[in-house]
C-alpha cells in the first residue's frame, strides 16, 4: 500500500467523499458504512488518508443531502 499522507482537504473534496457516501448509504442503509466508503473514496480517488473529522464531515453533507431527498419525496 503506497504510503498516503493526511492533509487539508478542499471543501469540493470533502463534497465529493460525501456523494461516495450517499450512495453508499443509499445501497446500506447504513451511515457507519458511509463513513467507510467517504474515507475509501479518499485514499482511492484522492490519494489522501483522511482524518475522522474529514471522513465524518463528508457523512454530515450526506446526511444533509439525505434529508433533501426525503422532504423532495414527500412533496412531490
Amino acid at each position: 500500500m503506497k504510503n498516503l499522507k493526511q492533509i487539508h482537504l478542499k471543501e469540493s473534496e470533502i463534497h465529493q467523499m460525501a456523494e461516495a457516501a450517499l450512495v453508499a448509504f443509499e445501497f446500506a442503509c447504513c451511515w457507519k458504512r458511509a463513513f467507510e466508503a467517504a474515507a475509501e473514496f479518499a485514499v482511492d480517488e484522492l490519494g489522501v488518508r483522511p482524518t475522522r473529522a474529514q471522513a465524518a464531515t463528508a457523512v454530515r453533507v450526506a446526511q444533509s443531502g439525505w434529508e433533501g431527498i426525503r422532504i423532495a419525496a414527500r412533496q412531490g
